[in-house]
């Protein structure tokens, strides 16, 4: 579910980003928003990365592998 929430926001950051760029007085804003959208799009793989880790350390290297293959 972490994995669709941060896409979710993304998605929402990098579109309301988008419709402010029609009017110069938002670009400020505008820009930010395209700067958090990345920043979220930047946290999934970080998660998928802490959880597999998280996996090794557990010994749940079978577990570890089957993911390999999403």
């Amino acid at each position: 579910i972490a994995h669709t929430a941060v896409d979710f926001v993304a998605a929402i950051c990098f579109l309301i980003g988008s419709i402010l760029f029609l009017w110069p007085v938002y670009e400020i804003p505008a820009v930010w928003l395209f700067i958090v959208g990345s920043v979220f799009f930047c946290l999934k793989p970080t998660l998928r990365l802490s959880r597999e880790i998280h996996l090794w350390r557990m010994g749940q290297l079978d577990t570890l592998a089957q993911r390999a293959g999403d």
